[in-house]
């Protein structure tokens, strides 16, 4: 064990022998911790379709060798940087959605991510997060600390939020700047943002959420440190606030950039160590504190990378792309094609579920909303994702 990870894991076990996490009660027991993989994963290096030897074809430079992929059914195998998150899949803890898209797909970042965080599509999108109503609804049968609370810098999911969606100055916390997917575009202008929308007559109230959630984090007497990079120290504030026992039931922290056009490999390779790592101490200590089985960790992003590797010995933007899907309720599986590469057209890999089919599965299975905006996208491939 290296020594910060015996430091990390020491303050943890004294924090743990100190307090009794596991009799906190909170008002809505659901919690959903979206990460978002920003600059868009390139899936096929992530989750390998270990049979097909068109892999490697297309990917004579980039591709993953047999010998060091990790299995984790007869179809797929994972990156070998994600030792752990492959031990939460034969744990049957982590679920593999496969080639999650849309209809008319659009390649452009910003474009696209306002698609996701929004449940539209290349011809339509919804004018606010894809959350809100639902969280609105949570908010009407209790009280919370806070509808949601972004740990990165950018909080765009909640677009259209005003009371009770929380940035990270909320608590004090300076997230690093966020990379620019394309150094030609610029991020979106959301920074250091303490609560979205900031309406004068919705102040008040935020500030008394504040107080309360500040007071409550106050009783934990140590940090928590989880993971690698950005990301675990925004994973660390999540746990840290769970552990105090504050009442938020969405939390959105983000890793990147995966935009990966130039030489792929070395900075894949880092990012997937750093998601592994953060996933996988984020899931030891929700266990330990007795909330896994009422929460869902899961990963999206903007789309995917073409299957064909280019010139640069990188990956160009592609469609269909993997998402992890995590949770004590998840039944642990790989869900939708055999082999995604039945389904290439000119390098993209096309979409077989539509990621609002999934959204439907969070807001009906996890928040107990059947009655949601994505009701009718349904998709026969996600059955059985939700324990009964």
């Amino acid at each position: 064990m290296e020594r910060r990870d015996f430091i990390n894991f020491a303050a943890t076990t004294a924090l743990f022998t100190l307090s009794p996490f596991s009799s906190f009660a909170k008002a809505n027991s659901k919690t959903l911790i979206l990460i978002e993989l920003q600059g868009a994963n390139d899936g096929l290096n992530t989750v390998i379709p270990i049979k097909d030897n068109g892999y490697y074809k297309l990917r004579p430079n980039i591709a993953i060798p047999k010998k060091d992929i990790l299995s984790v059914d007869a179809n797929y195998g994972l990156h070998f940087s994600l030792n752990g998150t492959a031990k939460l899949c034969e744990a049957g803890d982590c679920s593999i959605v496969q080639n999650l898209g849309y209809p008319n797909p659009i390649l452009s970042h910003f474009r696209s991510i306002e698609l996701w965080e929004r449940g539209g599509d290349g011809k339509k999108n919804g004018r606010e997060g894809w959350l809100n109503k639902t969280l609105e609804a949570l908010a009407g049968r209790s009280i919370l600390d806070a509808k949601a609370m972004n740990l990165d810098n950018v909080g765009t999911i909640f677009a259209g939020g005003t009371d009770g969606y929380l940035g990270p100055n909320a608590i004090g916390y300076r997230p690093i700047e966020a990379e620019s997917r394309d150094t030609t575009v610029p991020l979106p202008n959301s920074i250091n943002m303490g609560l979205l929308g900031n309406l004068q007559k919705m102040r008040l109230d935020n500030e008394i959420k504040i107080a309360r959630l500040q007071e409550k984090l106050a009783r934990t007497k140590r940090s928590i440190f989880v993971g690698r990079g950005e990301l675990g120290s925004q994973l660390s504030k999540v746990c840290q606030l769970i552990m105090a026992g504050v009442d938020i039931p969405v939390f959105k922290v983000s890793i990147g950039s995966f935009d990966t056009h130039i030489q792929q490999l070395g900075k894949h390779r880092s990012l997937l160590r750093d998601l592994d790592k953060s996933i996988s101490d984020t899931v030891r200590i929700l266990k330990d504190v007795g909330v896994w089985d009422d929460t869902i960790i899961m990963t999206y992003s903007e789309f995917g990378r073409r299957a064909k590797e280019n010139g640069s010995r990188g990956t160009d933007h592609g469609m269909a792309a993997p998402h992890f899907v995590l949770g004590g309720k998840i039944n642990g599986a790989v869900y939708g094609e055999e082999n995604v590469l039945t389904s290439v057209a000119n390098s993209n890999l096309k979409f077989s579920i539509d990621y609002r089919s999934l959204y439907n599965k969070i807001l009906s299975k996890h928040f107990g909303f059947p009655e949601n905006q994505f009701s009718n996208y349904r998709d026969k491939a996600l059955k059985g994702l939700f324990m009964a």
